[in-house]
């Protein structure tokens, strides 16, 4: 089977993506999931032209402040200049469609000046007026998206990829575990046991019967800015050493998992696995 490890919240702080970066030097990241709008944004697009093996994504959560001016996009910000809706994402319904647009544009512009193009992928969730406009976006800039078939165990609802893509048989894995997701609890004797190395040993969403699989994680270093404002802390370290692990490395090699970008499962191109054979690694599947 193909499997994409994506990292997530790429981009947060300068700090974050140090320890993102640690997973693609030192690990099996082979996608980063970019926030265009945050204050590690201009680094991570900056750091991340040095790896052209690693696909990138437009990751969706607007938690920081807007690119455009802040003045041009009065119904998405509160009265610090941020986006409003970090902690409530209802809000969301509140903002005008032009206005989302304008910053939509505003952030993959931005990825374009700095990386030389716009982000590979991106997730478009439902049919509001906000993710409506996301989607106008990408399809203005060839951002390919929803591409996979995902289950969600806490709506019990199920997302399919568009019909071109359908026969690409991209699944997202759930991960729903609360013994492997700290965040779904709050009793600590749960969120104490979280280890995403054995989540892959004991294979809990069936990974090796996929035929591509998408495993999303959040490595980074955490520093003030994520402390005082993020949920989701202790596991973000934890993910760091988990992704560099060997023995996850060797569950990999036994399993004969062959690790891929995004690109590559959309094209049928072979980047990352080159890379792998031109560093000689043991991960690097000889066909």
């Amino acid at each position: 089977m193909k499997l994409i490890i994506r990292a997530d919240d790429y981009g947060y702080t300068v700090p974050y993506n140090m320890g993102a970066l640690k997973t693609i030097e030192e690990g099996i990241t082979t996608h980063v999931d970019i926030m265009l709008d945050t204050p590690g944004t201009v680094d991570a697009l900056e750091t991340i032209k040095n790896y052209p093996w690693i696909s990138v994504g437009w990751h969706d959560h607007f938690w920081g402040a807007p690119v455009s001016d802040p003045k041009l996009v009065p119904s998405m910000v509160n009265e610090e200049g941020r986006f409003k809706f970090r902690k409530d994402q209802s809000l969301k319904n509140e903002c005008v469609f032009e206005e989302v647009l304008l910053e939509c544009r505003a952030q993959i512009e931005r990825c374009i000046r700095i990386l030389g193009r716009a982000p590979d992928v991106a997730l478009i969730h439902n049919d509001s007026p906000f993710e409506l406009a996301r989607k106008q976006v990408c399809d203005e800039y060839g951002i390919k998206y929803n591409f996979m078939y995902k289950y969600d165990t806490h709506s019990s609802k199920e997302s399919y990829p568009l019909e071109e893509f359908e026969h690409l048989n991209i699944t997202m894995a759930t991960q729903h575990s609360t013994a492997y997701k700290p965040q779904e609890s709050k009793d600590w004797n749960d969120r104490k046991h979280y280890d995403p190395v054995q989540y892959f040993l004991d294979d809990e969403d069936g990974i090796l019967k996929q035929e591509i699989s998408i495993s999303a994680w959040h490595p980074g270093y955490l520093d003030d800015y994520i402390v005082a404002e993020s949920s989701y802390k202790e596991a973000r370290p934890i993910d760091i050493a988990a992704l560099c692990s060997p023995v996850l490395k060797q569950w990999i090699i036994d399993n004969q998992v062959e690790l891929i970008n995004l690109r590559d499962a959309l094209y049928g191109t072979n980047e990352y696995q080159n890379h792998l054979r031109v560093i000689h690694s043991p991960l690097w599947i000889k066909k």
